[in-house]
């Protein structure tokens, strides 16, 4: 049965049309903060908002198109949610087993970038899949930074909502893939 990803792939659209949208101060301003207030419970304006942006794209075109999905999905601005969820219900690609070649499964349009964070121990930054290659996917991300001068750091504090090649090395040992099936 092929699953029908109506919402995943709006996502992923929306959040390719709000490419260059900036901060006002410091994790803030009219777009930020709707996207902090998406989330529930929302998340106070000066706060991180990367899975913020996630949450936001994903409420927005399940309302465009109509449509809900699992009441028991991340409405959070908490990026160790989605793992967690995603982990629970199988629907995790570890990018260690796609480096290793131990598994064939590929994430897709739509599906969440996971990243984690030797320092912090934890996912800690998240975005959302555009197109997927041999080398890694391209992604959008918010809270994060253009990355003019070393394009492998994955930055969870930048300014802006910004599109990126990622390797798959950048997601972390123990970062992956989330995938969205409605």
């Amino acid at each position: 049965m092929d699953i029908v990803r109506h919402i995943a792939l709006l996502s992923a659209s929306l959040a390719e049309a709000n490419i260059g949208v900036q901060e006002v101060g410091i994790n803030s301003g009219a777009s930020v903060e709707a996207y902090q207030q998406s989330c529930v419970p929302p998340i106070p304006v000066g706060s991180p908002w990367c899975a913020a942006h996630v949450r936001f794209r994903h409420r927005q075109a399940a309302r465009q198109l109509g449509l809900g999905y699992d009441p028991d999905y991340p409405r959070s601005g908490y990026c160790p949610d989605y793992s967690r969820w995603h982990k629970a219900h199988s629907l995790w690609i570890p990018v260690s087993a796609i480096k290793a070649g131990t598994t064939t499964e590929r994430p897709q349009r739509g599906d969440l970038a996971l990243f984690y964070f030797r320092s912090l121990a934890r996912i800690a930054h998240i975005g959302i899949v555009t197109s997927v290659h041999e080398w890694g996917v391209w992604t959008i991300e918010g809270n994060t930074s253009p990355e003019v001068f070393d394009v492998s750091l994955v930055e969870r504090e930048g300014d802006g909502v910004y599109a990126k090649r990622r390797d798959w090395h950048e997601l972390g040992y123990y970062g992956g893939f989330g995938q969205v099936n409605f």
